[in-house]
């Protein structure tokens, strides 16, 4: 797996990394990221005899069913996809009665290219795994990412206590390809092992954390994982104090069949 390296470079520049071709502009490199690609012991979360839970681990694993194929799984927000956003809402409502208030904030399906990852630069229709252990928002870059979804609303986030939350999920099983991997909050060194990294987007600039490797770290994944299988994790609270979830996809060996298809809703989940 590859992790953030602890590289002199980042005690003057801080990490970052654009998704967006920078060839014309002078001296830009489209990142300055520098990884140590580390052996990693993943462990099948169906062996736990105490399962992981949100508020502890930053994460857990849960069961329910939706409506959701594969073949109507789509990058536009669809009959098929709002029936299923709203399904997510439902399920978070009813598993995690610490949130009073539940709001959608936007999606991501990935279906994996057969020449994944070694096909770079080859245009493809959806998103790919995302190998690189991070949280999808920091602090800061969960307050720019309410600022993009409630414009003008701040007083419906700046004065209220909410998470950012993806609810995680394959559109075909059982998969082992390319599977999610979480990371125990409780095994993180956050004031070691985090780095605040700038998201560069041709729009604006985002901003969330990657990890640095620690050999505490524990990993976990959800072996043969079904449709009715769901991860639920947290990126961030607004006050950056609760557990969060690093995560990333991780290559399998054992794997066998199709190439790995899933969706993951993102959501505002209010505390207060």
């Amino acid at each position: 797996m590859p992790f953030l390296a602890r590289n002199d470079l980042y005690k003057i520049e801080k990490p970052y990394g654009a998704d967006f071709p920078v060839d014309g502009i002078k001296g830009a490199s489209i990142t300055n990221h520098i990884f140590d690609i580390v052996p990693i012991n993943f462990h099948d979360a169906r062996q736990l005899s105490v399962p992981l839970t949100l508020e502890t681990n930053g994460c857990c694993f849960i069961k329910a069913k939706t409506s959701l194929g594969a073949e109507d799984a789509t990058n536009e927000m669809s009959e098929a996809m709002s029936r299923f956003t709203e399904e997510v809402i439902d399920i978070v409502k009813q598993n995690f009665p610490q949130y009073v208030e539940v709001k959608f904030a936007d999606f991501q399906v990935r279906k994996r290219a057969a020449a994944f990852p070694d096909g770079h630069g080859q245009r493809v229709e959806f998103a790919q795994p995302a190998a690189v252990p991070h949280t999808d928002f920091s602090v800061v870059g969960a307050l720019r990412r309410m600022a993009e979804i409630l414009p003008g609303e701040e007083d419906q986030y700046t004065h209220r206590e909410f998470d950012l939350i993806n609810v995680w999920k394959v559109l075909k099983g059982p998969n082992n390809d390319w599977p999610l991997a979480v990371c125990d909050y409780k095994t993180v060194n956050i004031a070691t092992d985090s780095t605040a990294n700038d998201a560069l987007h041709l729009e604006g600039v985002g901003e969330n954390w990657l990890l640095h490797h620690n050999d505490n770290q524990r990993w976990y994944y959800f072996s043969s994982m079904d449709v009715n299988d769901i991860i639920v994790f947290r990126n961030t609270d607004s006050k950056g104090k609760l557990s969060r979830c690093f995560h990333a996809a991780f290559c399998n060996p054992a794997a066998r069949g199709l190439p790995r298809e899933s969706v993951e809703v993102r959501l505002v989940a209010y505390r207060s």
